[in-house]
């Protein structure tokens, strides 16, 4: 790996995305290449943030530490700031790792693993006690033997956190060994503990040593930046204990097999506690429920709510698009997005490798989870909707998704953390079968999938994931959190088998040091193809299938037909007004507006593909081979395009989604970025700045005031109301992390529970065409608001984005002096949304609705005065 800093910042700009952070630390070196003590002193952390660029649109990388010294708003931790300086690495890295308050929010994990390491903690003094007392007696006996006493308990934390786990070893331990000592039980030769907790994020690590510090726990223990499996790393003597929690949804992606694997070889005794002590893994077989598709036109038959995740089903699209075709392979498979055309030959050839997708699958399961946010057909003020004409809803909304159960909770996985060396799975994972038996008859779409922890030996030690008010006898409703999420694991199109009511299904269940994979084993299956060999993944293979490469938020878009086809509609209005030979430039990346242009008969088309990574582009050219299509693809920064990379040099047409790989999951930021585009190019005579047709026409910047306990649960103070979680000062941590007040999160808010107290008002609206944004405000202060329509406590506001094209009066939904357009929403589960949490909650009573208690958001843009943030909230309610 390379050292060079230029090297290790541009390797990370190449897979970093909007709202994530960079960080690389220089060192001053000596002329002969050597560091000395004061210059690493002096070493210098860059934090570089991607930034939206205001000036030529797109993404600029800027160095928050240098733009920006102070936070813009002051976190609500009750501690002085004057005890914290502030540290933007770790304020980003908290924001860029969002899991953190949420994790340390889960009083449940903690209470566990806090009862688990006192035990174990415990048990160490007690042994080490007896050894020494016996030791002791021996050496009476022979004045000439020396003295072997283990008075030091040792214990290594794997992954600091916070300094949690590392907190709770020092203070049990110390607290065993002066409980020895207060009951009369010898502890002269126990002396004390010592804990080395490693930490690969320089972040992390100095927000644990603040953290230990503001507990007086600094003598005890030491924080180490680095991973503990680097062969630089050793300890003075090996750990009678190892705490950890290297797990992710998916239980293995943060390498909890190998670091333990690691520590059983070189850090740990032979009978050293190992906490957490084992994991297991359930399934459960799962069906797609249909898609509720009420418009004739939507071409869905091939997908479900769990296929619809591949993207996109190939026939659909094209029939949506007009006829484009998204591959270049004679049997119809597209070799970056892996699904098959339905339509044609070659399924035996299909994608089989299935994907993994984690998710809160209780919003799956069901069906009265939560209420839509809307179906993007809102009165926008002025942009007045056709009352009766083209009613039509997104194929994605909140309300259709589910998946049905097939089977009973079965384990198919065991994990021992515990038992040595010989315990653990070998590098290469394993593959084992399983039988589990339908419930029902159906179409096994794939298998839905949690784990749980065994942290101790008590029998309510045992920490499970499984989704909240499922598969369980007792009241779980206090157990959500939001870090740890169920993983929907979906076979390829050919794995697809329909299953009998009280059969047994055989499942291959396959895992290597980092991931989890299920395969219907087709030889065994009760309605399979009996001639095909068993069909398992293939773990770490090269073949990319497209959901490698996409999310399964950018499969369902290329999967919502309406979206399509209303940007279908909105280019063939433009053509037709234009003329098919007018020059259309399309910005987003993945070019489908180029494709669609093109399909229709446009002679100069030009695709502009700004994504540093080189999908985008890839998938753009290989529809433009596969479809024969003649339009220039450029792969640029909008910056460096002139005017000879444009066919016709001049656009008339300039079209996006929008989307932006760089972007995807913030519809704010790809609504104001093409805005910054359009806005750039124009200035710079590339699209005409009078003359030329927008598509979409105008962006408007929706929100939603909603009451959202369990997520300010999760996202707000960490401890209780003295900033403890479990007896350990974390007011440094509320310091630099609580503030989503300050910022938004980006999140699927259809997985989320939240009750609506408003209706969808509009804030603010980015008008491409005359290059212009205007507040939503009907007293010209640039306050728009709207009303309050149902009591509850005003905890946050969901933001998303609905988009305005002109299209033909036939294919309306709304109009503005005399010209029609018709919407594409952000707000559906085929998008996220992001979330502003407020800062002061507050409670609204049905007397003050019916006195009209209005919510008012002001909206500002490119007016932080650190350059960081590209947009600024302002909240008030008025009762």
């Amino acid at each position: 790996m390379s050292t060079d800093p230029q090297e290790i910042i541009a390797q990370a700009i190449q897979s970093a995305r909007y709202n994530e952070a960079v960080v690389v630390t220089i060192n001053n070196e000596d002329d002969d290449g050597t560091n000395n003590n004061e210059q690493q002193q002096q070493s210098r952390e860059i934090v570089l943030v991607a930034c939206l660029d205001s000036e030529n649109g797109g993404i600029i990388w800027k160095d928050a530490a240098t733009t920006s010294t102070s936070p813009s708003s002051p976190s609500t931790s009750t501690t002085s700031t004057a005890t914290h300086n502030d540290d933007v690495g770790i304020v980003r890295h908290l924001r860029t790792k969002r899991w953190a308050l949420p994790m340390l929010n889960d009083h449940r994990r903690n209470e566990m693993y806090n009862t688990a390491i006192r035990s174990a903690c415990w048990q160490k003094v007690a042994e080490k006690n007896s050894r020494n007392n016996n030791n002791n007696s021996n050496n009476e006996k022979d004045d000439n033997k020396s003295s072997n006493h283990d008075d030091v308990v040792s214990i290594l934390d794997i992954g600091s956190g916070s300094g949690l786990l590392a907190m709770m070893g020092a203070k049990c331990t110390l607290d065993a060994i002066q409980e020895k000592d207060d009951d009369g039980t010898s502890t002269k030769h126990m002396k004390d503990v010592r804990v080395t907790s490693v930490e690969m994020a320089s972040a992390m690590a100095r927000l644990a040593r603040m953290t230990i510090k503001a507990n007086d726990l600094d003598s005890n223990i030491k924080v180490v930046e680095n991973h503990s499996m680097d062969e630089n790393f050793s300890l003075d003597q090996k750990a009678d204990m190892c705490t950890s929690e290297l797990l992710e949804s998916g239980l293995l992606g943060e390498g909890v097999i190998p670091s333990i694997r690691d520590a059983w070889s070189r850090h740990l005794k032979d009978d050293a506690v190992v906490i957490p002590r084992r994991a297991r893994v359930f399934a459960v077989l799962v069906e797609g429920l249909p898609l509720d598709v009420h418009d004739t036109d939507k071409t869905t038959e091939n997908l479900n709510a769990a296929t619809d995740f591949f993207g996109p089903d190939l026939e659909s699209f094209k029939q949506a698009s007009g006829g484009v075709s998204l591959t270049t392979t004679p049997n119809k498979i597209s070799p970056l997005l892996g699904r098959q055309d339905q339509s044609g030959e070659g399924a035996a050839e299909s994608n089989t490798e299935g994907i993994l997708i984690s998710l809160h699958a209780g919003s799956l399961l069901d069906e009265n989870y939560n209420e839509p946010l809307s179906n993007g057909l809102a009165d926008y003020n002025d942009y007045k909707l056709i009352p009766q004409q083209n009613m039509k809803e997104s194929v994605n909304s909140q309300k259709q998704r589910g998946i049905r159960v097939l089977s009973e909770p079965q384990t198919v996985l065991d994990f021992d953390f515990a038992s040595g060396l010989e315990a653990l799975p070998p590098p290469t994972g394993r593959s084992c079968s399983k039988q589990i038996v339908a419930t029902s008859d159906g179409n096994c779409n794939g298998v839905l999938f949690w784990w749980e922890l065994e942290l101790g030996d008590s029998a309510d030690s045992t920490y499970s994931t499984k989704p909240i008010g499922f598969f369980s006898d007792s009241d779980d409703s206090n157990n959500w959190q939001d870090h740890w999420q169920q993983n929907l694991f979906l076979f390829g199109d050919t794995q697809v088998r329909k299953v009998t009511g009280g059969c047994p299904v055989e499942i291959n269940v396959s895992h290597d040091d980092t991931s989890i994979s299920f395969a219907i084993n087709d030889q065994n299956s009760s309605q399979g193809d009996t001639s095909r060999p068993a069909q398992r993944r293939r773990l770490n293979q090269e073949e990319c299938t497209m959901n490698r490469c996409i999310s399964s938020t950018r499969a369902l878009q290329l999967n919502d037909s309406s979206r399509t086809q209303t940007l279908r509609d909105a280019i063939m209005y433009a053509l037709e007004t234009k003329g098919m030979d007018a020059p259309l430039l399309d910005l987003s990346d993945m070019g489908i507006c180029a494709l669609i242009a093109a399909a229709a008969g446009a002679t100069r088309v030009t695709s502009l593909e700004s994504s540093s990574g080189g999908i985008p582009a890839l998938a753009a050219t290989i529809a433009q081979i596969g479809n024969n299509f003649d339009f220039q693809i450029i792969q640029a920064q909008a910056e460096h395009v002139t005017h000879a990379y444009i066919l016709g040099e001049i656009a008339e047409i300039v079209a996006a989604e929008p989307y932006f790989e760089m972007l995807e999951g913030w519809s704010p930021q790809e609504a104001l970025n093409y805005f910054y585009l359009v806005r750039s190019m124009k200035q710079r005579g590339l699209i005409s700045p009078t003359t030329s047709i927008s598509i979409p026409s105008v962006a408007i910047l929706m929100a939603v005031v909603v009451e959202c306990e369990d997520f300010c649960k999760a996202y707000g103070q960490v401890g209780d109301s003295k900033e403890k979680v479990v007896d350990f000062d974390h007011t440094p941590v509320n310091f630099f992390g609580n503030r989503y007040h300050t910022y938004d999160v980006s999140l699927p808010v259809s997985e989320y529970k939240y009750k609506a107290l408003s209706d969808a008002f509009c804030v603010a609206k980015l008008l491409y065409d005359e290059v212009k944004i205007e507040a939503a405000d009907e007293k010209g202060d640039g306050w728009s608001s709207g009303k309050i329509t149902r009591p509850g406590k005003c905890q946050g506001v969901i933001f998303y984005v609905d988009y305005l094209c002109r299209v033909s009066k036939e294919k309306a939904t709304h109009q503005k002096d005399g010209v029609h357009y018709a919407s594409i929403t952000s707000s559906t589960a085929s998008h996220r949304q992001v979330v502003r949490k407020l800062q002061s909650p507050t409670i609204v009573t049905e007397a003050d609705v019916q006195k009209g208690a209005t919510f008012f958001c002001k909206t500002s843009f490119d007016d932080d005065i650190h350059g960081i943030e590209d947009h600024c909230f302002a909240f008030k309610i008025v009762k």
